[in-house]
């Protein structure tokens, strides 16, 4: 019995971690499940809506994570476009996001679908600077986290990025995600 563990050299690629089919559509799920809550505690944290509704606004979101199969990656560019969206919004008065409905749609341009290239522009801006827009890239990692461990200790490490990184409008976002994700309001 060898002793021995595999070391990938820094230039090697990392093997790619095999997921059961069921852990998979779980996963989805779940990231699915906090994409519509980030969505909703950013933009319609005070509206109510009946199981129906909600279940097809998660539909909506389920389509925007069919054209990447790397499902965590394309979780966390969806959290970072619905930052980008909410400070869009914020930013002038008289701005506002339509009903989730048309908004989440995958073929409304004016609502999230737009906001692909607005993300793509922050990417490209992190080539050369490395740090541009890094609250929306630590949001969207400390929800991944979260997701990965319901740790207490991961909500408050992200909350303290966070903090330090004067990203209190991330910090409301994070903080009433989770709150809806764990208590299911």
């Amino acid at each position: 019995m060898s002793t021995h563990a595999t070391v990938a050299m820094p230039h090697e690629k990392k093997p790619a971690k095999i997921i059961p089919i069921n852990a998979q559509v779980k996963e989805k799920k779940m990231l699915i499940e906090m994409s519509w809550l980030a969505a909703k505690s950013a933009f319609w944290n005070n509206e109510q809506f009946s199981e129906k509704e909600e279940q097809e606004f998660r539909r909506l979101i389920s389509a925007h994570f069919e054209r990447n199969p790397n499902y965590r990656q394309q979780f966390k560019d969806i959290i970072e476009r619905i930052c980008l969206a909410k400070r869009y919004i914020s930013r002038k008065f008289g701005r506002y996001v339509p009903k989730p409905s048309d908004w989440l749609n995958i073929h409304f341009k004016y609502g999230f679908a737009g906001t692909a290239k607005w993300l793509e522009e922050v990417k490209e801006q992190r080539r050369t600077v490395p740090h541009y827009n890094k609250g929306t890239a630590t949001l969207a990692e400390g929800m991944l986290k979260f997701l990965d461990t319901a740790d207490n200790y991961v909500v408050r490490r992200y909350c303290m990025r966070l903090i330090e990184q004067k990203q209190f409008d991330l910090l409301q976002i994070f903080s009433n995600t989770l709150f809806n994700y764990q208590y299911q309001l």
